[in-house]
């Protein structure tokens, strides 16, 4: 059996349902906007294995880590996107975190985890 952390550790492409519809129907309304358009533009950037094996700097985190090619085209694309362009520092960080969570354990886990 592969466990989170080997899959975690390796390339591999993961089953497109691994990163879920991208609905986010249990999530609350004003964080469900943000969701949405986050997964929609990692999807249409073909990014989610990169952000499964991606740890922003400790020290800067998604916000503040720069020189990444991957995020800075992440950033670009999330910009010209409505709902995005609205982030506020701390709501970006927030939604790249829970990006980032479900690059790593899957859209299921996400949901059992944080909204159960």
């Amino acid at each position: 059996m592969v466990t989170i952390t080997e899959i975690n550790n390796t390339n591999i492409n993961m089953p497109d349902n691994y990163y879920g519809n991208g609905a986010f129907e249990f999530a609350d309304e004003y964080s469900r906007e943000y969701l949405v358009s986050a997964h929609k533009i990692i999807t249409q950037c073909r990014l989610w294995n990169w952000l499964r094996n991606f740890n922003p700097d400790p020290d800067r985190g998604f916000m503040f880590t720069q020189g990444v090619p991957e995020l800075e085209r992440l950033n670009e694309e999330l910009l010209k996107d409505p709902v995005s362009s609205g982030h506020s520092g701390a709501s970006y960080g927030i939604t790249m975190r829970n990006m980032e969570y479900i690059a790593k354990n899957g859209y299921d886990v996400f949901k059992m985890t944080f909204y159960s």
